[in-house]
């Protein structure tokens, strides 16, 4: 195994490979799967097809090569190995298996306890009966192999398993078996335990498995709400460590202070002090949105429960009516019988009245909370913001911290620090340098980014102000600052309002009556005159002024 990592090609020398994302091990083979969804495969042992492609000779066997046959049209989004077997997810949900077939590990169709042994296994990969990925078939988000085990866990939260683990947790039970259903293709787990607390929002999500027993993690039912958790989590620990590095590097540059030092500067206590008190009360106000959100969310939950109640009795109601309603054609002339049934037709469309006004009320209600849920999670993402913000001026204000006595003297020091270090990120904000670093939609994305960088900037020369406060150096760097700030503010307008005109056109003085004139013609007019519009009119142009206007543009 080891000579066939180092047949893997090195990414830095050779652009052509992908990242690799994903590897996993079996008893004498390997596989990787690379981010563009293609998996490759390498190992000592190909006896059993657990490559998943013919190779005629060691070498070959033990060179990584990416499997073609079956998985070419393809995105693979996880691997999994199990001692001579392997299984592959697609991103449309389908899985495909190769390699030992002996305790029905693969799942797929054609098993027989007659087959020599040496028979029962698949060189290609293969779809595991029911997970196809089209609509008729099951969807999986995860998948597990086992020494000869596997495992899934589908989009809805289920558990499958088949092979070795499917006999020993339901086959060696006598009658556990649905009809149809053996360890040699997927069985759902039924009666899996779980917290009543966390069954409502939470199911299945991975698997991992081995001989009798699994485990699963657990994330949100709905992969809509687990995805926004996970982008979520990703962009905070994304900021944690940009800002973890930016602490790094002005430790680098500066001297060590103590924390638990006295602030020197009177307006830096009062604006800890300020910090302090506007975080307890936010942590306060986000516990009290929080709890606010679960109930919500319960009542919904019970909303729901309700509307599905009412249908049914609706459909019982109606199906009972239209029973006694044959009922009364049925019985003639008896007047007695006629009566009582339509003593009850009448007791039914009175039931059915009051449930379609409790169905209407349940309607409203589950409306009003679906959208005070949708304010209270906006405003619960607004208060996680401001949090946010309150934690790094905090960090900014302790960096302060010190002995006073060791930082009389390094007052000015300090503000000039600051000062530079709100100039260097000023300068970052550049249009021009954004544009040359990031992956943008266009220059509307751009200035909107500077802006907001802008805003930032401007927020923080409080900060700077005290800092500079008994520095005479530090004080001209701070105004030159609020100056350098005010002039690329200027500069983002201009920018702004050049774009502005050049996609939709200026317009004259709305003063003098001119604002539906067309001054300076955009690209907004550039397509009503292409398509032989006046424009802002439904009018359209004369054939001579449309054809000189494409052909200063090369298009007549």
């Amino acid at each position: 195994m080891a000579a066939a990592l180092r047949a893997l090609p090195d990414n830095s020398q050779d652009h052509r490979i992908a990242p690799v994302v994903q590897v996993a091990v079996g008893k004498s083979h390997a596989l990787l799967l690379t981010d563009e969804g293609v998996v490759y495969s390498w190992g000592s042992n190909n006896d059993f097809g657990q490559l998943g492609r013919v190779s005629m000779t060691k070498p070959k066997m033990m060179e990584p090569t990416p499997l073609l046959t079956g998985l070419k049209q393809e995105i693979i989004v996880q691997i999994a190995c199990g001692m001579n077997h392997c299984l592959a997810l697609t991103n449309k949900g389908a899985l495909y298996s190769w390699g030992s077939n002996k305790a029905g590990q693969l799942g797929v169709e054609g098993f027989s306890t007659q087959t020599p042994l040496s028979e029962l296994s698949e060189k290609a990969p293969k779809h595991v009966k029911r997970f196809t990925g089209t609509e008729n078939g099951l969807a999986a988000r995860s998948c597990s192999c086992g020494p000869e085990s596997s495992a899934c866990v589908t989009t809805k939260g289920e558990v499958y398993v088949w092979g070795a683990i499917s006999y020993y947790l339901i086959g060696q039970y006598t009658g556990k078996y649905a009809r149809g259903e053996n360890c040699t293709v997927p069985v759902k787990i039924r009666g899996l335990p779980q917290d009543p607390k966390l069954a409502d929002e939470w199911c299945p999500d991975q698997v991992s498995i081995y001989k009798d027993s699994f485990a699963c993690s657990m994330s949100k039912l709905n992969i809509e709400d687990d995805m926004v958790d996970l982008i979520s989590s990703l962009k905070t620990r994304s900021a944690a460590l940009t800002t973890m590095k930016r602490l790094k590097t002005q430790e680098k540059e500066q001297k060590p202070s103590g924390a638990d030092g006295i602030f020197a500067l009177e307006e830096l206590r009062h604006l800890n002090d300020e910090f302090l008190a506007a975080q307890k009360a936010l942590k306060e106000q986000m516990e009290e949105t929080d709890q606010q959100l679960h109930d919500l969310r319960s009542e919904l939950a019970h909303c729901k429960r309700e509307l599905t109640i009412c249908d049914q009795q609706d459909s019982a109601l109606t199906e009972a009516e239209r029973s006694f309603e044959e009922q009364r054609e049925e019985a003639g002339d008896s007047a007695v019988q006629r009566r009582a049934l339509e003593t009850k037709l009448h007791d039914i469309s009175h039931f059915k009245s009051s449930n379609q006004r409790k169905r209407m009320q349940l309607l409203k209600s589950r409306d009003d909370t679906e959208r005070e849920l949708l304010r209270l999670t906006q405003e619960l993402t607004l208060f996680t913001n401001q949090q946010r913000q309150l934690e790094s001026r905090a960090r900014m204000i302790r960096s302060f911290q010190g002995d006073q006595s060791s930082r009389a003297g390094n007052t000015g020091d300090e503000g000039l620090k600051m000062a530079d270090s709100k100039r260097r990120e000023l300068d970052a904000t550049e249009p021009m340098k954004l544009a040359g670093v990031g992956r943008f939609m266009g220059l509307k994305e751009v200035i909107s980014i500077s802006d907001r960088s802008l805003h930032d900037v401007s927020s923080s020369l409080k900060e700077v102000r005290a800092a500079a406060s008994n520095s005479g150096d530090a004080s001209i760097l701070e105004a030159v600052l609020e100056e350098n700030l005010e002039l690329r503010k200027a500069i983002n307008a201009l920018i702004e309002e050049k774009r502005s005109r050049a996609e939709f056109g200026s317009y004259g003085d709305k003063q003098e009556g001119r604002e539906n004139e067309v001054v300076a013609k955009g690209l907004l007019q550039f397509f009503e005159e292409a398509r032989g519009q006046q424009p802002g009119t439904s009018e359209p142009v004369r054939a001579n002024e449309a054809s000189s206007g494409l052909g200063m543009l090369g298009f007549g």
